[in-house]
């Protein structure tokens, strides 16, 4: 579904846009290092490649093979995946201000549709406490128009004293012909976000879903890594979600000696996603 889809977009953001950055970290693993007691930061450590194996259908945009770029100030710079559409390979593109902070963000198709449409940008202004998210459809010639079906189509996220994203509102959306706003609330519990519920303009919650966590280090955490809140706001990895009150969709991982998870296993399906690291110098980590 639309509604669905875009809804995913904006969770795509999260990360880049809130999380606190601490210094943490952890052991390297001894091939990867010389000294066995070498410790690198967990800022340091960023993901090279995901690569899926298995039937991964329906799982999202972070259980995809996917290859990640750098700029030399160790920021995302690019993210590629592969697909089987007629739009070709998606890439994600990350511009930042002076301060380092996300400013723009492009998701461009390989391939232009019939009426020149090959993506879409967002421009992010800043508030104490606040970003705000404007978007434009990107055509092939560079144009920038206003989005199809949704021109005054925003989003604004709440930021707590932690640097957490605790709120996110959208507004102009369209729903059943008639334009509308909608809001997701996030709540954290030990530095992870156990619960995020949809709420309707009328004040109804439409849905929730809850998380449970192993306590090992997750690998997305502060990285700008544009996915889902409980993977780059949360301090460990997800093992569980659970939708409303249906049945929770189980996740199992096997581990490096850092505590970094180097397999997911998505159980339902049996799709296995292998993470591949590099330190920010250059050397390799499995």
């Amino acid at each position: 579904m639309k509604f669905t889809y875009r809804l995913l977009s904006c969770l795509l953001l999260l990360t880049a846009l809130g999380c606190q950055k601490e210094n943490g970290t952890v052991m390297p693993d001894q091939e990867a290092s010389s000294s066995s007691t070498a410790r690198v930061s967990t800022t340091n450590l960023r993901l090279k490649q995901m690569l899926v194996s298995g039937n991964n259908g329906g799982l999202g945009p972070m259980f995809t093979t996917t290859y990640f770029q750098y700029n030399q100030g160790n920021q995302l710079e690019k993210a590629t995946a592969p697909t089987n559409t007629m739009a070709g390979k998606l890439t994600y593109e990350y511009t930042y201000d002076q301060q380092g902070r996300l400013s723009v963000y492009r998701v461009l198709n390989e391939n232009s549709n019939n009426e020149g449409y090959v993506g879409t940008q967002s421009n992010f202004t800043r508030s104490t406490g606040k970003i705000v998210q404007s978007y434009a459809r990107v055509q092939a010639n560079g144009q920038l128009l206003p989005p199809y079906l949704e021109p005054n189509l925003k989003t604004t996220y709440h930021i707590n004293g932690q640097g957490q994203i605790i709120e996110q509102i959208q507004e102009g959306i369209i729903r059943y012909g008639s334009e509308t706003s909608q809001r997701v609330v996030y709540t954290y519990e030990n530095g992870n976000v156990v619960r995020q519920k949809m709420v309707n303009a009328q004040g109804q919650t439409e849905f929730t879903i809850s998380y449970k966590y192993d306590d090992k280090v997750n690998p997305f955490y502060q990285k700008s890594y544009l996915f889902d809140p409980a993977l780059h706001c949360s301090r460990n990895n997800v093992v569980s979600t659970q939708f409303n009150n249906n049945s929770p969709q189980l996740r199992k991982y096997t581990y490096n000696t850092q505590g970094l998870p180097i397999t997911q296993t998505y159980v339902s399906t049996g799709a296995v996603l292998k993470y591949v690291y590099e330190i920010s110098e250059g050397s390799a980590v499995k």
